[in-house]
């Protein structure tokens, strides 16, 4: 009997509310209603399509990446998800991801991500100070980053990441400290912390902004990944910090090259 290498489902939602100036990804804005139902059944198609070289190999992670991929319903979500499920065996512990903005959540709608079958959430925060916030070009501030943390806790998403980004534009020590700080204070599992880089194609890349010294930008690096593990974060990859045990499924599988099968736009 053949020995596969373990088998991951990468599932792109290419919308956003808006794009923001420092993104390369292949996301858009929307522009008037979002194409769920014509969208959701793609995906299947596309699944259906490359089934005979995945069938009989258990999926042990799915990720819901972006976009935005909270900009969508539960229902649709489920229907994903089923619709999956009813094409492949899910592995007992599989983990199931789906990225957020904490501009286009409310109880609700976790709540419907969580019944759906979403257990970890990646909550892209990118800061926690307004002021940083709107350079970036972000839909959400401070208060809304805090409460998407507080209600997604709540509900009862255990496995959760925060995304935060350090070397934004004229950003101190100071202000980076206090990000990675506050964020810890909510005790997350997970959290990816990664420096701003300017990108080609992006807005940031033909109107540069000022960012912080080499040396200021290798001074946050060093004091974040001392607070990190002070508070017991393991670095297991470039950017991925996690407590013992809650490292991302998902993301390990790529840094083991293990397999996976991206579907929808921009799955590459």
């Amino acid at each position: 009997m053949p020995i596969f290498s373990p088998l991951s489902l990468y599932i792109h939602l290419p919308w956003c509310v808006r794009k923001c100036p420092y993104c390369d990804f292949n996301s858009h804005e929307v522009k008037g209603d979002l194409p769920e139902s014509f969208y959701v059944q793609a995906l299947l198609d596309t699944l259906d399509h490359y089934l005979p070289l995945i069938q009989n190999r258990p999926l042990i992670s799915i990720f819901f990446g972006g976009g935005t991929p909270s900009l969508f319903s539960g229902k649709s979500i489920d229907q994903i998800l089923n619709g999956a499920a009813q094409r492949l065996s899910f592995a007992l512990n599989i983990e199931i991801t789906l990225e957020a903005n904490p501009g286009t959540i409310d109880q609700a709608r976790f709540s419907a991500f969580r019944q759906a079958g979403v257990n970890r959430l990646s909550l892209g925060i990118q800061s926690l100070q307004d002021e940083k916030l709107k350079t970036l070009g972000r839909i959400h501030d401070q208060a809304q980053a805090m409460h998407a943390i507080s209600i997604a806790k709540e509900i009862g998403f255990d496995q959760m990441n925060l995304d935060l980004m350090y070397g934004l534009p004229d950003q101190s020590l100071d202000d980076a400290m206090s990000d990675l700080t506050q964020a810890l204070s909510f005790s997350p599992s997970h959290l990816s912390w990664y420096q701003l880089t300017i990108e080609p194609n992006t807005l940031f890349y033909r109107h540069t902004p000022v960012l912080p010294p080499d040396d200021t930008i290798w001074e946050i690096q060093l004091a974040g990944q001392q607070l990190l593990n002070e508070k017991k974060f393991q670095q297991y990859e470039v950017s991925a910090y996690a407590k013992s045990n809650n490292t991302c499924l998902h993301n390990m599988n790529y840094w083991m090259f293990g397999d996976y099968l991206g579907i929808g736009a921009g799955r590459a």
